[in-house]
């Protein structure tokens, strides 16, 4: 097993991510640091344990979190390679659990992370609610839906299924990586839901910015409506061309359109105003729900229910109840 850092000016959080994955209880890893250009004290930690033999450190300009995921992974040699965020954790039992869950047809396989703090303390909460599994690239591939996965660092790649993918597409989009590895590989077999807890998730404001906020962690950062688009259609040409699969013109995602429906829907603070955006937006999101494999009709039948009182409420009640749903580190 490979565990990839992928750091760019996380020094303050860097040690204790190498750490995590140098405690794994499974003993076959290796730990790769790949430093994308930092400009504070991350060099000074990755030199401290390289030079014990415990990393091995690979060190590049800045040019993007591609860009390391390439060189990490051209420098693995694990079966399985995980990519893990600089400022997240995993558990010691992480490895082990993976690779008894993992299987000979399986791309990846994925697990949940629960949330700590700034300075690594404790937060309620975990991400994400539902794990996918089972042939979902089939879906991706036929009907362009986009499945719930974990966030970047709770996935466990198949070598096998990545060395058809890498390497990844250089473009000015500098946080597209693991969007590229968690869809592209599905493509590639199976996925595997390990339904723990087996890593941390580190957010970076204080509890309440953090539950104050309608989007979760950096999807109001790195998933605005047009940085999206232009993440699919790289992602469809590099899919064509590495894996001869044409995925549809639409790709659709439960989690990014919650997003882009809570973001449109309170845009304006008139009350007639948010009726009418609400119910442009309910179609898109239905679509988007309807679609996805990983809710039980039960359960797009609450969430729809949820659209509709976020649509009719009273701004004050509607915002809370908005939160819930869109943004985990808010319950």
């Amino acid at each position: 097993m490979s565990i990839i850092i992928c750091n760019y000016n996380y020094g303050r959080f860097l040690r204790a991510a190498i750490d995590s994955a140098l405690a794994q209880t499974y003993g076959k890893v290796e730990v790769i640091v790949v430093d994308d250009g930092s400009t504070d004290t991350s060099r000074a930690v990755i030199d401290e344990f390289a030079a014990k033999g415990a990393v091995k450190a690979l060190y590049q300009d800045n040019q993007g979190q591609c860009s390391a995921y390439n060189a990490g992974f051209a420098a693995s040699a694990g079966d399985i390679v995980l990519f893990l965020d600089a400022d997240d954790l995993y558990l010691p039992e992480m490895a082990e659990r993976v690779v008894a869950a993992i299987d000979a047809n399986a791309a990846k396989a994925h697990f949940k992370l629960s949330f700590i703090g700034p300075q690594g303390e404790l937060r309620s909460g975990q991400t994400p609610r539902v794990l996918a599994f089972g042939a979902v690239g089939d879906l991706l591939a036929t009907k362009g839906v986009l499945y719930s996965s974990a966030p970047g660092s709770g996935n466990a790649y198949a070598r096998r299924a990545l060395a058809k993918l890498f390497p990844l597409p250089i473009t000015e989009d500098r946080y597209c990586a693991d969007f590229f590895t968690v869809y592209g590989s599905a493509l590639n077999g199976t996925v595997v839901a390990v339904n723990a807890v087996l890593g941390r998730y580190r957010l970076h404001g204080s509890v309440d910015d953090e539950g104050a906020s309608l989007a979760f962690a950096n999807a109001a950062t790195y998933n605005a409506p047009e940085r999206l688009k232009a993440r699919i259609a790289t992602f469809r040409s590099h899919v064509r061309r590495q894996l001869g699969v044409d995925l549809p013109p639409r790709l659709v995602s439960f989690s990014t359109q919650k997003q882009e429906f809570v973001r449109d829907v309170f845009r304006d603070g008139r009350y007639l105003r948010r009726l009418w955006t609400g119910q442009q937006q309910f179609a898109d999101l239905w679509h988007a729900l309807r679609s996805s494999p990983d809710f039980s009709l039960l359960l797009k039948s609450c969430i729809a229910i949820w659209a509709v009182l976020v649509i009719v409420l009273p701004r004050a009640a509607a915002l809370p109840l908005a939160r819930y749903v869109t943004n985990p580190a808010s319950r």
